[in-house]
């Protein structure tokens, strides 16, 4: 047998466990995006769990509106709760697509994209919740005290109430300058991104890091 045939028998020998290694590496790396997509199935049960007790709130609002359309210092309040229910639920619904339209045999890169991309909108979901909240207790309380005790804390002292909804209109600006102001060095913080991974859900923070590592597999491979 002669050299050249030798070398030539090599190189397939040589291309074939390339391609081999190719295969293994693939299989292994769909096999382990599978497994972290997994993780992604208590978040989307915790999602869908949020978007029903918000559906849930969003009736029971709208059933007091309806028994007190005829009272606008009760109305008026049940308006301003429901609105801020309906954009929760809505929210929370937009995450669920998002999370239903995630599959295991898209390239790892575009899988990170998307999971990178809900966990920015859950983050800012749940900090629009934290920013509005101050707005919204004075309606919630009214319409609680009303639904539950039969009490019309809308008949209080006016000043009372103006007080309240004020210190809660101005809260949303505080925490807005606060976010920009400060928001940069926080990001740089560990303690603050473990925060944000448990706001995410610490679900999808687990799945973004098993697929960072299988994108390291991967490109090795």
């Amino acid at each position: 047998m002669e050299l050249d045939e030798l070398k030539a028998i090599w190189a397939k020998h040589d291309e074939r466990l390339e391609r081999t290694a190719q295969v293994n590496g693939e299989m292994l790396a769909r096999w382990g995006v599978r497994n972290s997509l997994k993780s992604l199935r208590v978040l989307f049960g915790s999602v869908l769990f949020e978007a029903a007790a918000d559906l849930v709130a969003i009736v029971l609002i709208g059933s007091f509106a309806a028994d007190h359309y005829r009272n606008a210092e009760l109305l008026a309040p049940a308006v301003i709760l429901g609105a801020y229910a309906i954009a929760i639920f809505a929210a929370m619904v937009g995450q669920a697509v998002a999370l239903a339209a995630i599959h295991y045999d898209e390239p790892i890169l575009a899988i990170q994209i998307r999971l990178q991309r809900l966990r920015e909108r859950r983050i800012r979901t749940t900090l629009g919740i934290l920013l509005f909240a101050p707005l919204v207790w004075l309606p919630f309380t009214i319409v609680a005290m009303q639904g539950i005790f039969g009490v019309n804390v809308a008949e209080a002292d006016p000043v009372w109430l103006v007080a309240n909804f004020l210190f809660g209109v101005a809260v949303i600006p505080v925490g807005v300058y606060a976010a920009r102001r400060f928001g940069p060095r926080l990001k740089a913080s560990s303690a603050m991104r473990a925060v944000a991974d448990e706001i995410a859900g610490r679900s999808l923070a687990v799945a973004l890091e098993d697929l960072a590592a299988i994108g390291r597999f991967a490109g090795e491979s």
